[in-house]
């Protein structure tokens, strides 16, 4: 993943442990003092929340022990590669899209961030201006132009 990447999930950490997890222990010890533990819906849904944000932490405690930081590529520059910024046509629509090649993690197409293990990052990964890629999608298949690449600094 990019550095912005592991640092985004650092401080999405940060603050479900230093934030929201006092504060969900808090909700559940009002929830308890106000009557059996069993019967209250206010305990129940505070208690499912805690279950949800603890899930939330442990994901990314384990994703980012294991993250690496990726700094480099082999490929060319002039090659899409993991973290380059591509700007595509679709040839069904005539729509131009740009995406950034990312993690998995980090992947958010409509920000823009398209993931390297997404269809379309792996049909991207590797070809350079002016080639094309076909792509099997739920409604058939798309062929897309690479117009521009560019190498985005990590």
């Amino acid at each position: 993943m990019t550095r912005a990447g592991y640092e985004k999930l650092v401080r999405e950490l940060e603050h479900l442990s230093r934030v929201e997890r006092p504060q969900i222990v808090q909700e559940l010890l009002e929830a308890a003092q106000d009557g059996g533990m069993k019967r209250n819906p206010d305990f129940q849904w505070a208690l499912a929340q805690r279950q949800r944000l603890e899930r939330r932490i442990k994901q990314l405690q384990q994703t980012l022990a294991n993250a690496e930081v990726l700094v480099g590529s082999n490929l060319s520059p002039s090659h899409v590669r993991f973290n380059s910024r591509v700007k595509i046509l679709n040839l069904h629509t005539g729509r131009k899209k740009e995406y950034k090649l990312v993690g998995v993690m980090e992947a958010d197409a409509s920000a823009g961030d398209l993931s390297i293990a997404s269809p379309l990052g792996k049909a991207l990964l590797g070809r350079a201006t002016g080639e094309r890629v076909t792509v099997q999608t739920p409604g058939g298949p798309r062929s897309y132009q690479i117009l521009e690449i560019e190498m985005v600094e990590i």
